[in-house]
């Protein structure tokens, strides 16, 4: 029986794919719906975890490391199945964030 590997979080897992597929972090934030900042977290919480760099940075946009084409590779058909399994798709409307103050933003 084989030892299971390192559990990763799969949002760390599709913030990476999204990133590798997008090609930038900058582009990959508003198809995730999240801020530049979030997903730059998530990449760096990702490659914490595997502890291996996954991206160069580059001026515009980040290039993949060997590692980083391997783990789409491993990644990409799951995340994809389990994308479509729950209609979490493109085509669903944006998310809507909002700000403000607490006393304004929560139920008394």
């Amino acid at each position: 029986m084989s030892t299971p590997g390192p559990r990763i979080d799969l949002n760390l897992l599709r913030t990476f794919l999204v990133v590798y597929r997008a090609g930038s972090i900058t582009a990959a934030a508003p198809l995730l719906g999240l801020s530049q900042p979030t997903v730059t977290a998530q990449v760096r919480a990702l490659e914490s975890e595997t502890g291996r760099e996954l991206f160069t940075r580059l001026p515009r946009g980040v290039e993949p490391t060997p590692y980083a084409h391997e783990l789409a590779g491993r990644v990409a058909v799951a995340l994809d199945a389990l994308t479509s399994a729950t209609g979490d798709g493109g085509d669903q409307a944006a998310p809507v964030h909002l700000a403000g103050p607490a006393e304004l933003l929560s139920l008394h």
